[in-house]
């Protein structure tokens, strides 16, 4: 048993060889000769053409939208959490976020709404309040804050800014 064995073993080694032995060699591909004149050579930009542009969402974007689906998955928690008694939303490529707050019943209710737009290094809130009291409704539109950052003396400091007298024509 152990010469058939070996011997089928030799048998296949040599039928491999003798394969590996008679396959032709893979053709060179064909390159210009250094010996040729100038006009047969190819330029740089012949033999590697350019990449083709990217059309796809820039990282600047990318990361806006990661940051803003973040934002509103915490938002969706956030709402589940109060039983629709607080909402948050964020839009990052328009710079804005929007927050509800409000609950009531058939004898009070109370909604709060702020709309926050981030423009220079600022955030403007814009708000209003909704009161309902045994159906007599009121509503106000609170005075626009701003509030950014800034630094004296080395000290960060946050800045917010209320306009009390607002002009409007």
């Amino acid at each position: 048993m152990r010469i058939v064995g070996s011997t089928v073993l030799v048998g296949l080694i040599v039928v491999g060889l003798s394969s590996v032995a008679s396959a032709t060699p893979p053709e060179a591909p064909n390159l210009p000769s250094l010996e040729t004149s100038d006009d047969a050579l190819l330029t740089l930009d012949q033999l590697w053409p350019s990449v083709p542009a990217d059309t796809g969402l820039t990282l600047e974007q990318r990361i806006t939208d990661k940051v803003s689906d973040a934002g509103n998955h915490f938002g969706n928690h956030l709402d589940e959490a109060s039983h629709h008694v607080a909402n948050f939303h964020i839009d990052g490529r328009g710079r804005r976020a929007q927050l509800h707050l409000g609950h009531g019943n058939e004898h009070l209710t109370v909604n709060f709404d702020g709309n926050v737009m981030f423009a220079d290094g600022k955030a403007v809130v814009k708000a209003k309040l909704q009161l309902a009291l045994q159906g007599h409704n009121l509503e106000l539109e609170l005075p626009n804050v701003q509030v950014s950052r800034d630094s004296y003396r080395n000290e960060g400091m946050t800045e917010v800014n209320v306009s009390v007298l607002e002009k409007r024509f």
